[in-house]
């Protein structure tokens, strides 16, 4: 642009910056702003919460605070997009009592407060074992008029499961249908998972059924946890079906379900079976380290 006599105007320099972030160059994006203001060109609120979102995905949450404040001393009030970016940045840190400050702070301004920015808050909440204080972060949502999502009720019943708490977990999903709020395929596999685990292999079966029926796809993590419950029920043929259309799906098993399935081969004397399945362990397992897709 400069070659052909064209001078980059604020949205450019903004796509610009913004672009640079999103590939990690945030230094780059910082010089860039700072040659924008020394040219005189006049910012907007889009650059700043570009960068101040750049600066929080590469750590630097104490340059983004102070980039906030640059901001209001160039005129410029931070919105709800700018809160809610360095919200998440303090709940990714466990910094909840921050997090908590910056919700002070968008209503003391007035700021109108989306489902997104509670699910930022619920997710820390969650991350940092403060359950209690994301029902009732729920509860207040509710009241204020906000209506949850999927994302909103996972992280509570994720971190249900995982302390095996079902009776808790089957609350929550109770208050998420009779609210009318669609599942979403994490909150299946979070469902299956717990189930599987707390040995109700009807119900997750059920979820699992209703989930493909749905269209949607279960997760590498969701097969093992259900062939590995059906398995211990000695339920070895539907354990079988389900370990060979996850392969046919081109989803990984754990080294556990591969060597269950190599076992029970070996015992039936289906030697050939037995080798293919080693052969598909260690290339996968072992040495291709390969991801499963949503895991």
């Amino acid at each position: 642009m400069l070659e052909m006599g064209l001078t980059p105007n604020v949205v450019t320099n903004t796509a610009l910056t913004d672009g640079l972030c999103k590939c990690g160059e945030v230094d780059t994006a910082n010089e860039l702003l700072h040659e924008m203001c020394r040219k005189g060109l006049e910012l907007n609120i889009y650059t700043y919460n570009s960068l101040v979102n750049g600066l929080c995905k590469a750590g630097n949450i104490d340059q983004a605070v102070k980039l906030m404040k640059d901001m209001e001393v160039a005129g410029f009030h931070p919105d709800a997009i700018t809160y809610t970016t360095l919200m998440d940045a303090y709940c990714k840190s466990r910094e909840m009592d921050k997090a908590h400050e910056l919700l002070r702070q968008m209503l003391d301004r007035e700021l109108q407060l989306t489902v997104v920015t509670f699910n930022v808050l619920m997710n820390g909440f969650c991350m940092s074992g403060m359950l209690q204080d994301g029902e009732k972060l729920l509860k207040w949502m509710l009241e204020k008029g906000i209506m949850p999502n999927a994302s909103t009720y996972n992280s509570l019943m994720k971190q249900y499961c995982i302390r095996n708490n079902m009776h808790a977990t089957t609350e929550i999903y109770k208050g998420m249908c009779a609210k009318g709020v669609g599942l979403d395929a994490n909150t299946y596999n979070i469902l299956i998972k717990g189930h599987c685990k707390a040995r109700n292999m009807k119900e997750a079966w059920f979820l699992h059924k209703d989930m493909v029926g749905k269209g949607f796809s279960p997760t590498a993590c969701s097969y093992n946890a259900l062939i590995k419950g059906f398995y211990k029920r000695k339920k070895f043929s539907e354990a079988n079906q389900l370990f060979e259309k996850m392969r046919s799906e081109g989803l990984v098993a754990d080294r556990e379900i591969y060597n269950i399935f190599a076992d029970i081969n070996y015992d039936e004397g289906k030697m050939e079976l037995t080798l293919e399945l080693c052969d598909e362990a260690i290339e996968k397992c072992l040495v291709g380290d390969i991801p499963n897709k949503n895991t």
